[in-house]
Parts: C-alpha cells; sequence; structure tokens
C-alpha cells in the first residue's frame, strides 16, 4: 500500500512526540534539577531530527535529506536575512516592549562579555537546543512533505501549530525556561513558522539557513544579552509575537507567487550547489 503524504507527516509528527514527550517526562519524574534532566531534555530536542531521519530512511531519501544541512551555496541576500533578519525583529520587539511598558533595558555586561556570551549562546542553541534538532524535522521534513499536497502557507502553519505543541510540556513541568502565555507562545511560533518556511523554500531547501534564522532567533529573544528589568510580564511575549507576525504578513504579501503556492518542484536538497 503507498503511504500518502499525509500519513506519513503525521506519522513523522507521532514519532517526534514520542520520542520528546517520553524524555521530558522521564527527566522531570527524575526532578529538573538531578544531572539527568540535561541529558534528557538535550535527548528530547533532537526528537524531530530523530523522526525526520528514520522517515527519510524509510523513504529512501535519507542521503538527500541529510544534504539540506550543508546547502550553503544560496544568494547572498537570504544569507543576510538568516543571520541578520532575527536580532533586526528582535531588536524591534524590544523597542515596542519598553514603549509601552515600564522596562528598562541595557547590555548584560560589558561588549567583551556580551560578544563571548553571545557566541557560546549561538554555538549551543545552533548545535543543541533548537537549532539542528529542531530544523532537520520541522522544516527539513515535514515542510517539504506538506508542500507536496499544500501551499507554502498552509504548510508552514501547519508545521506551526505542530511545533508549537510539542513544547506543551515544557509549560506545565515545574524547574523549566518554558513559562508564560501558550496562546502567545503559540501566536510566536506559527509565525516564526512562517517565516522559515519563506527562508527555507527560496534557497531551495536549505535547512543550514534556517536553523541559523531559528538560533539567532533564540538567542536575542531570549533576553540572554541585554538586561530587562519589567513587571509587565506578557508586554515582551506580545511584543515578540506582534513583530514576527508583521513580517510574516509582510512576507506573505510581498512574494505570494512563493506563499500561496504549492512548489511541486521542491524535494529534498539533492545537491550542495
Amino acid at each position: 500500500m503507498v503511504t500518502s503524504n499525509i500519513q506519513r507527516v503525521a506519522g513523522f509528527f507521532a514519532l517526534t512526540f514520542l520520542v520528546s514527550w517520553i524524555s521530558w517526562g522521564i527527566g522531570a519524574f527524575l526532578g529538573t534539577d538531578t544531572i539527568f534532566w540535561p541529558v534528557l531534555s538535550t535527548l528530547a530536542g533532537f526528537g524531530p531530527l530523530i523522526a525526520g531521519g528514520v522517515f527519510s530512511w524509510r523513504q529512501g531519501e535519507l542521503r538527500a535529506w541529510t544534504r539540506q544541512l550543508a546547502r550553503w551555496r544560496v544568494d547572498g541576500r537570504w544569507w543576510i536575512l538568516a543571520v541578520v533578519g532575527a536580532p533586526v525583529l528582535s531588536l524591534v520587539g524590544y523597542g515596542i516592549f519598553i514603549a509601552v511598558s515600564d522596562a528598562s533595558l541595557g547590555l548584560g555586561g560589558g561588549p567583551a562579555s556580551v560578544a563571548v556570551t553571545y557566541l557560546i549562546l549561538f554555538a549551543y542553541i545552533f548545535l543543541l537546543r533548537g537549532g539542528i534538532g529542531e530544523e532537520m524535522g520541522w522544516r527539513g521534513y515535514a515542510l517539504p512533505e506538506l508542500q507536496k499536497k499544500y501551499t507554502t502557507l498552509v504548510a508552514a502553519l501547519i508545521v506551526g501549530i505542530a511545533w508549537a505543541g510539542w513544547h506543551l510540556p515544557l509549560f506545565v513541568i515545574q524547574g523549566t525556561r518554558q513559562s508564560g502565555s501558550f496562546a502567545l507562545y503559540l501566536a510566536s511560533v506559527i509565525g516564526l513558522s512562517v517565516v522559515l518556511a519563506w527562508l527555507y523554500t527560496n534557497t531551495k531547501g536549505s535547512v543550514l539557513l534556517a536553523v541559523i534564522f531559528h538560533a539567532q532567533w533564540n538567542v536575542f529573544d531570549s533576553g540572554a544579552l541585554f538586561a530587562p528589568q519589567t513587571t509587565t510580564g506578557l508586554v515582551a511575549p506580545a511584543a515578540s509575537a506582534l513583530v514576527i507576525w508583521g513580517f510574516a504578513i509582510i512576507v506573505i504579501l510581498a512574494d505570494r507567487e512563493t506563499m500561496l503556492s504549492r512548489p511541486d518542484d521542491l524535494q529534498f536538497a539533492t545537491s550542495t550547489e
């Protein structure tokens, strides 16, 4: 029996959630203050990659799937977007945050200290937390499979909902850094999914650039480089959601050809050229 794209994506989501939620669950049971939590939570973060690898192997496309991470020869404007886009958007969000709240903002140390913090945090996220482990699954597998049936926008929305829902255990496990309003988080993640789908599609399947944008967004949006002080807890995530959706809407309207069509010729990137 031939398995449809939707069945494969459903299977991918199921395996991703299974690997990650079991890992987070065991970690929570043992305690987030134990030495086991960092190991198990890191493993959980690789759930999308593991599932993407399994399903790509089953389809005989494992080599093509992995090559997406090496696809770096793309137009320079996409490199600029991947490296600079997320920090700029995040800083706009901070500007809104400061303008409508009682917040004060400054560097979390001297310039040298901030630079070191940035490099360490970027490498950590890129390799272990929300970078390769997530993007090889969400963008590297689920998105192109869904694009075989749906427009890029619809595929991005589906991936965004699943991506946000995947994080749900972290909102209920005590001792994790995931907190606040899940509704605002959901909105932000879906908006980010739209932007990443646009980037991935226009680079003909470069997971590498998606990982870079994702890592940059996490670094700057986390506030780790700054020293925000405020009592308005929901303003920051609301500003973040507003900015990423503002950019997502611009992307949709400005590039309808990409976002409102189904790229029939987009399979896994089969070349690093």
